[in-house]
């Protein structure tokens, strides 16, 4: 092949890879395979394998004819992280004896770029991995066990499966005995054994602590719950290494007439909730026609209307801290519904709250409490801060949305960029389109906004590439216990999820952050803002403005 024929090549090959910078998977696919294609025309074949070694793993890629030996490569090395090595061996053409300097110029600038493209495609795959996998157990989470229950819905076979939340019984207790790690051990194995027993479409996932989640074939379901009534577990080597675990279950017999995944998770958590607080049952079966269910649905829709015009719910503010200077910078704003004195816990009204539209007169009854707090921070000479608001996807139907959410700001006179629009991920296709046009209406009034629970439901890369969010919020269960040690697989994730924002010009902000080895976590990801517990909990307006008046 001739020189200029060679650079052409090479030129186009480029410029392929270079289309890659969106961090998309499937552009990545497309612009390797091009290249290989591209290759093949001079006689160069590009493969591609994975090596274990000892010490390391090193990723070769060959772009050779079979005839050509060894001695006659252009070997490239880049050093990766910890101890892996990318090494990529380049032979000439069988005319081509030597490499000219012109093409080792374009050659150089080549292996460069598909050194980038194959980086971000292990980028991408384990950003995916982390999406559905605790990084703890190695099992999958609660996002990979809600999208099964919605692809089974989907496909009108959900009806062949039962779903089960399951708690460890006295967990707290055994992890004094045996020590934390040793806990987590038996939680492992423990998992590890139940998943052994079942097919490939079954689930055993991770929701948090000792909590975990399965969606089973319901003639599996004897055997299982066997094992969750008396299982012994080995977590050392030793003789007496060993201890008898029991659970609780809170069990759903699906049917086909399940709606969505949201459903799921709260019959479950439901009926687990009454085997954890009964003497008697270890296990507890939800019924979705239960007198128990109805009624109190029925008591919190008909006391719902009461307490807006009461003013019985209270707009709580949970403190956004900036990681570099621990200052205050922002806030979010929870709605605490307060009967006699007693907070209602929000997963008690919340979830009937959403099965209508009711759902979205609480969040504009929040919207405006925030803006009569925020006028009345400027009237009194007290600079406000940002605070976010939650909108359910409810809100998605709603042609008025953007115009509503301005007149609500400006009958308070609030400044938009005190305001900030926390929506919740999908991937519905109308549902994205709307999401869509509501972010870029609400960009347009300069009204920031987020996306929520990053990580929990059905977040994507084309999320965050075609809809202009500013801020990317990353669930707590990105994470990981607050006891727990970050391992390499954590930090790896971290670092992929808080880049892949960075890089298309959104801030992150992490919640659930609740002790210092969070925080180190996140500043070595490069995310400086956080909320939670060791910061605060969400607390009454007074002591807000107090902390935002000292502040």
């Amino acid at each position: 092949m001739k020189t200029e024929q060679y650079r052409d090549m090479l030129l186009h090959c480029e410029k392929l890879l270079a289309q890659a910078h969106t961090v998309d998977s499937e552009k990545n696919k497309e612009a390797v395979r091009e290249a290989a294609k591209m290759l093949s025309f001079s006689g160069l074949e590009m493969k591609r394998l994975d090596v274990s070694g000892k010490l390391m793993i090193q990723k070769i890629c060959f772009m050779k004819q079979e005839r050509e030996s060894q001695a006659e490569a252009k070997e490239y090395r880049f050093e990766e992280e910890n101890g892996i090595f990318a090494v990529y061996k380049v032979y000439p053409p069988a005319d081509q004896k030597e490499w000219d300097e012109e093409c080792v110029s374009w050659l150089d600038f080549f292996v460069m770029l598909l050194h980038e493209a194959n980086m971000r495609q292990n980028l991408v795959q384990d950003a995916n991995y982390y999406r559905y996998h605790d990084p703890q157990t190695k099992h999958t989470n609660m996002a990979y066990f809600s999208e099964c229950c919605d692809h089974y819905i989907k496909k009108q076979v959900i009806d062949q499966y039962t779903a089960m939340a399951v708690n460890l019984s006295d967990f707290t207790n055994l992890n004094l005995l045996i020590g934390s790690k040793n806990c987590d051990t038996v939680l492992i194995r423990f998992m590890d054994w139940l998943k052994a027993e079942l097919g490939e479409d079954e689930v055993v996932s991770r929701t948090s602590g000792d909590q975990f989640a399965l969606l089973i074939h319901k003639d599996h379901e004897e055997s299982i719950l066997d094992k969750l009534r008396s299982s012994e577990i080995r977590y050392g080597k030793q003789p007496n290494d060993v201890v008898t675990v029991s659970a609780e279950a809170g069990i759903y017999r699906l049917t086909a007439d399940v709606e969505s995944y949201h459903n799921i998770i709260q019959a479950i958590s439901s009926a687990l909730n009454i085997a954890k607080n009964s003497v008697q049952l270890e296990f507890a079966y939800y019924d979705p026609m239960s007198a128990e269910a109805s009624e109190k649905k029925k008591f919190y829709e008909e006391a719902f209307e009461k307490a807006l015009v009461n003013e019985d719910i209270h707009v709580f503010f949970q403190p956004k801290v900036s990681l570099k200077d621990y200052d205050l910078i922002g806030a979010e704003a929870l709605s605490r519904w307060i009967v006699d004195g007693e907070v209602v816990p929000p997963d008690s009204f919340i979830p009937i709250l959403e099965e209508t539209t009711r759902i979205c007169e609480l969040d504009f009854y929040v919207l405006e409490h925030v803006c009569k707090s925020i006028q009345g921070w400027i009237q009194h000479g007290v600079k406000p801060v940002k605070v976010s608001v939650n909108f359910s996807r409810r809100h998605l139907s709603n042609k008025n949305l953007v115009n509503d959410i301005v007149q609500m700001l400006d009958k308070y006179e609030v400044p938009h960029q005190y305001i900030e629009i926390e929506l919740t991920e999908t991937t519905i296709d109308a549902d994205f389109a709307a999401l869509k046009q509501i972010v870029y209406g609400l960009r347009e009034h300069g009204i920031e906004s987020s996306v929520d629970d990053f990580g929990m439901g059905y977040s994507s890369l084309s999320l965050i590439r075609d809809v202009p969010f500013k801020v990317l919020k990353i669930d707590k269960s990105f994470l990981g216990d607050k006891n727990m040690e970050s391992d390499e697989r954590q930090r790896a994730m971290m670092k992929h999820v808080i880049s892949m924002a960075n890089d298309l010009g959104m801030e992150c902000i992490a919640e659930g952050v609740e002790s210092m080895e969070h925080v180190q976590l996140l500043k070595e990801s490069k995310c400086y803002m956080a909320q939670g517990f060791l910061f605060n909990r969400p607390i009454p307006q007074e002591e807000f403005e107090e902390m935002l008046t000292q502040a």
